[in-house]
């Protein structure tokens, strides 16, 4: 639930200002199943999983802003200030086979508390000459967490030919942290009006540009694990941590800015010095990473003749290791997989350049056709270690490094075809290759793959009838496992996870057909859609492949131009997943009246998934692993609405009837 107010615009029409409040409420409550698969060069893990909990929150918003318009002096300032309580709970159990045979239960808790305040200015001066113009902002942010984590943790270790239990560890862990974070932004924009060319409607400039922020964090994390001879929590020093950080970025740029009636491009040269500063408290340790990078920004566009424009951008930029990935500190919150920074990181490179090509055509044929690359020198990647542990099984060390030969090519196009007046086809497809290196084991690996995607599709319009569909068949044979990678926490979903080079190659096929009639009284929708994966993997690992065919039928009955009937039909089958496949049949269920005389004011009562069988089942195929998911949720739901619409437009009172 949320309620809350703002006024604005107080004041003359060129000098206002405003504010506002909102408060919000929320609660959420979830249950999950999960089954990873991961395959590396010792064998391969399994990971079954029940997750559930709930979490609860509030937050406070308090704004403030102004406005002050002189003519040639534009100012614009806003202050936000928010406060946010939260509190989680949840609990997992694991069942892990293959390389590894042990169990897991999991239990965590935490309450967390974060005070925010931030405030941007802005300022726009028109200058004597009107072809120059400077500009400035500036901007700062001070926030703060305080929180307190308790983990509990249970580990059956089994004999992995046997299956006899052998050992039961419990491990009990209660954390207090604090941390407190300082930004400070400001830059300016000089632009410098040159003469005019020839073309009435051209324009050059010379932009100077300068940026610069300066951030100061603390963190402290205190960490307690019970001891069983004083029965009491005792402080691990060794699983806590205190440090303090500094980041200084800068950046310093010039470009050259043509527009004219056919031709307009910019090309500039940025230099970025950067500091990080981090010093660890516990330790007496410091670290300073100091770099400057400099890279060239073209963008140039040219329309060749009616219809027919081409365009070509070139961009780098340098990404700055995370002060989680510097400090040499172990990170033991997940006791199989414990991440260690290394403070020898060097920010990485990427240089992206793409090039584009688009003609229309004015009876309706369009064709648009391009081609980008990029790579990335000095990448920073995980390097995953598996290691025994004390009770001869395994667990997982990751660490952090830089690596070269990360890159990416890829073309793609698209071509639209009228045929008749209510009839066109659409094509388009891609191709691309790539190159991902990583580290496993402390050995550095390449893996070349080769994305594939053709899509047609087709559509027929009329009065009454509309018509769509299409097919596409597509082939991944380089997946990216970095969305499972959360590099602001330094933490990985599980043991065995790595950006492994081409493990699986997915070929995919889909189809979809849709089809809307629209009659005075009766409008119906029907649409389906199916798609089958195949996945393989290097060696002899046999992988069930994956189908979905949902199917869906809608429909709305006008009865006595002032009453409705509202049908909504669903039918999901799902093959080849781990968990144990559900097959629902979803039910939707309405009855609408509509009063006044334009019959702006609705009364529905609506019923949702009446055979209560709703559920959410999906697989993500990632590097060298495949997780099939399934997310419990309510989907039986029943409601009743009213909904008055109301709109007017040149005096006059138009009625907008409600989506549906």
């Amino acid at each position: 639930m949320s309620a809350g107010f703002n006024q604005n615009k107080m004041g003359s029409k060129k000098n206002w200002t405003g504010f506002g409040y909102r408060f919000s409420n929320d609660g959420n409550a979830f249950e999950r199943e999960q089954v990873i698969e991961s395959l590396n060069p010792e064998g391969k893990f399994t990971n079954i999983s029940q997750n559930r909990g709930k979490s609860s929150g509030n937050n406070h918003n308090l704004s403030w802003n102004t406005v002050n318009n002189a003519g040639n002096f534009f100012l614009q300032a806003y202050a936000n200030a928010t406060y946010n309580n939260s509190q989680n709970n949840n609990s997992a159990v694991s069942n892990q086979y293959g390389i590894l045979r042990q169990d897991l239960t999991n239990g965590n808790g935490s309450k967390n508390s974060s005070p925010n305040l931030n405030a941007n200015f802005s300022f726009n001066k028109k200058l004597i000459n009107k072809n120059n113009n400077f500009s400035g902002r500036t901007s700062f942010a001070l926030s703060g967490t305080e929180g307190n984590q308790t983990i509990n943790t249970n580990t059956l270790y089994y004999d992995r030919n046997t299956n006899l239990l052998l050992k039961d560890s419990v491990l009990n862990r209660e954390l207090t942290s604090n941390s407190l974070r300082r930004n400070f932004d400001i830059g300016f924009n000089y632009s410098l009006g040159l003469k005019k060319p020839k073309d009435t409607l051209g324009r050059r400039s010379i932009n100077f540009e300068y940026s610069a922020s300066a951030g100061l964090s603390s963190n402290n994390v205190e960490t307690f694990a019970f001891d069983n001879l004083l029965n009491k929590p005792a402080y691990v020093d060794s699983l806590s941590t205190s440090f303090k950080s500094l980041t200084l970025n800068q950046q310093i740029g010039v470009n050259y800015n043509h527009q004219s009636t056919k031709k307009r491009y910019n090309f500039g040269f940025n230099a970025a010095p950067n500091l990080i500063s981090n010093r660890d408290l516990r330790l007496q340790r410091k670290t300073d990473l100091y770099t400057i990078n400099f890279s060239p920004r073209i963008n140039y566009s040219q329309t060749l003749s009616t219809g027919k424009t081409f365009s070509m951008n070139y961009q780098g930029y340098n990404r700055n290791p995370g002060i989680e990935q510097l400090q040499p500190i172990r990170n033991t919150q997940s006791l199989q997989n414990i991440v260690v920074g290394n403070p020898d990181l060097r920010p990485s490179f990427n240089h992206n350049l793409s090039t584009n090509f688009n003609y229309a055509h004015k009876k309706g044929t369009s064709l648009q056709a391009g081609l980008s690359a990029s790579t990335t020198q000095r990448e920073i990647v995980s390097n995953v270690t598996l290691i025994p542990d004390t009770l001869n099984s395994l667990k997982q060390i990751t660490r952090y490094e830089n690596i070269n030969g990360n890159y990416n090519l890829n073309g793609n196009y698209f071509l639209m075809v009228p045929l008749s007046k209510n009839k066109s086809v659409r094509y388009s497809g891609s191709v691309g290759f790539s190159n991902r290196a990583i580290f496993f084991n402390n050995e550095k690996s390449y893996g070349k793959g080769v994305n594939f995607s053709q899509d047609l599709q087709g559509a027929y319009n009329a009065k009454k009838v509309t018509l769509n569909g299409g097919i596409n068949y597509s082939v991944t044979g380089n997946n990216n496992i970095s969305n499972l990678y959360n590099f602001s926490s330094a933490q990985t979903i599980g043991i065995g996870q790595i950006a492994a080079p081409a493990f699986f190659t997915t070929k995919t096929i889909r189809a979809n057909l849709r089809g809307d009639l629209r009659l005075k009284k009766l409008s119906l929708n029907a649409n389906s859609n199916f798609s089958k994966s195949h996945n393989s993997a290097k060696g002899d690992q046999a992988i069930p492949d994956v189908s979905n065919f949902n199917i869906n039928f809608s429909g709305r009955v006008t009865l006595k131009q002032s009453y409705f009937i509202n049908i909504n039909t669903t039918k999901i089958v799902n093959y080849g997943y781990s968990l144990a496949n559900s097959n629902p049949l979803l039910i939707g269920f309405g009855l609408e009246k509509a009063f006044m005389k334009d019959k702006s004011l609705h009364l529905s009562v609506n019923g949702q998934d009446l055979l209560g069988q709703g559920n959410n089942i999906s697989r993500t195929v990632s590097g060298n692993t495949i997780i099939d998911s399934r997310n419990k949720q309510q989907t039986r739901l029943f409601s009743v609405n009213l909904t008055y619409s109301l709109s007017k437009f040149g005096g006059k009172h138009f009625r907008v009837d409600p989506d549906h």
